[in-house]
């Protein structure tokens, strides 16, 4: 029977966990040092390995390989196996969101009192606990205050908030953090090469931005792809699967944003569609290629502040030539307030009339001259504009300047930006 990848490569070991070594160090040295917590919090992101950590953290304990815990358990005694398949008689692993109800755990609160029947402890896994009724953690608050000598308490949550005091503050708590881009990419082409999946290294690195730092859902993409049939596996692969909106296109839609460019932005938001990208991924999308247009824009050197690939970085910093900060800054602040809007059934329609708004909100507050008062003013702005050009570059084109309607300030507007489009257009 086939595995899926994210089971086939579910870590065994603490050793084995990616991207979360603060963690992993922690409880090696607590096992090892034989200072086992009473109750455990494992808190953050879906797919950082908080319930794959919490089932080594309850083999190491139980490992009936040694006469005391280890670190690394053996994965073939029957305590193992059975937590393993979910069947050991001494773990007991609870699903808070399909089990909440407090009578389940006035249940297993009984059966913790017993000692454990082939391990050194009974242990109790509640997945998603946020989701338990207060009666329910009013039934386990005791139990936690004053456990018994042989009983070890795993919360794991993706909301922290929604734990109660009473219980967080009787925790060891450990924070998971998104595993690094970089990490997954590492981890996936390690796999690819183990499988024999032949991906492109652009691939791999779409799908861990893709997935967002969660190593589970990078695998089951990963799984998906492998679908596909014969072939290398392309960028443009990930994208279709995963329904993330290419970078490429991103690129050229915020050009397009500064050109005024309104119908060319409408048919390519019209293929997005059509091709069944959903309005919230689209609008999340924009917003965060927004985001990092600004910092491209306020730091040319800030690439490690994003996601990007190099190539895309220098188109960007191209791009941010033609937009000013304050701009960049609308245009983002114009996308939040739609946010709510991206669930209506009209969604796109209000995606749409957005995106055509941007474009005016720009060019109808693009009047820089209200704060010149010299025409030194006027070539400091343009410097900024156009930092590879020189103030004395930039004082000669001031000279030969002829004003529309004899006005000086509008025509320079009017000048920069199409030396901006000059120098975009000998970049490309």
């Amino acid at each position: 029977m086939y595995t899926p990848l994210h089971l086939k490569y579910r870590p065994q070991q603490l050793s084995q966990i990616i991207g979360q070594e603060h963690i992993v160090r922690t409880l090696s040295n607590a096992i090892a040092c034989g200072k086992i917590a009473p109750a455990y919090l494992f808190t953050g992101p879906k797919g950082t390995g908080k319930t794959s950590t919490a089932r080594i953290l309850a083999k190491s304990l139980n490992c009936q390989s040694l006469e005391n815990a280890t670190t690394e358990p053996c994965g073939e005694c029957n305590s193992c196996k059975t937590i393993t398949n979910s069947s050991s008689v001494d773990v007991t692993e609870l699903d808070a969101a399909s089990h909440s109800g407090v009578d389940n755990i006035r249940e297993i609160v009984s059966n913790l009192q017993l000692k454990p029947i082939e391990g050194r402890y009974k242990i109790l896994i509640v997945d998603e606990c946020h989701a338990l009724s207060h009666q329910s953690w009013q039934a386990l608050l005791k139990t936690v205050e004053q456990p018994p000598v042989h009983v070890v308490f795993v919360f794991c949550t993706t909301e922290i908030h929604k734990v109660p005091e009473t219980i967080t503050s009787r925790c060891h708590k450990f924070d998971f953090r998104r595993v690094s881009p970089r990490a997954v990419v590492d981890y996936l082409v390690e796999i690819a090469s183990q499988e024999s999946i032949d991906i492109t290294l652009s691939a791999v690195t779409a799908i861990a931005k893709a997935c967002n730092g969660h190593l589970r859902d990078s695998l089951k993409l990963l799984d998906q792809l492998t679908l596909l049939g014969d072939g290398e596996i392309t960028p443009n692969w990930v994208w279709e699967l995963s329904g993330t909106i290419p970078e490429h296109d991103l690129l050229t839609f915020c050009e397009n944003i500064a050109r005024g460019e309104i119908t060319g932005n409408l048919g390519i938001l019209q293929d997005w569609i059509t091709c069944g990208k959903h309005p919230i991924t689209i609008h999340t999308s924009l917003v965060d290629f927004l985001k990092d247009l600004l910092i491209c824009k306020t730091n040319p050197n800030g690439r490690n502040l994003t996601q990007l690939e190099e190539d895309t970085w220098k188109e960007l910093t191209t791009i941010s030539q033609l937009w000013s900060t304050a701009s960049i800054q609308s245009s983002i602040t114009l996308l939040m307030t739609r946010q709510n809007l991206m669930r209506d059934e009209a969604a796109h329609l209000w995606l749409e009339a957005t995106l055509i708004e941007i474009v005016p909100t720009k060019k109808n507050s693009l009047q820089p001259w209200k704060d010149w008062k010299t025409p030194q003013d006027a070539i400091n702005w343009a410097h900024v504009q156009l930092p590879q050009m020189t103030q004395a570059q930039l004082q000669e084109h001031w000279q030969e300047l002829t004003p529309i309607n004899g006005k000086r300030a509008p025509a320079w507007v009017e000048a920069v930006q199409k030396l901006q489009q000059r120098q975009l257009m000998s970049i490309k």
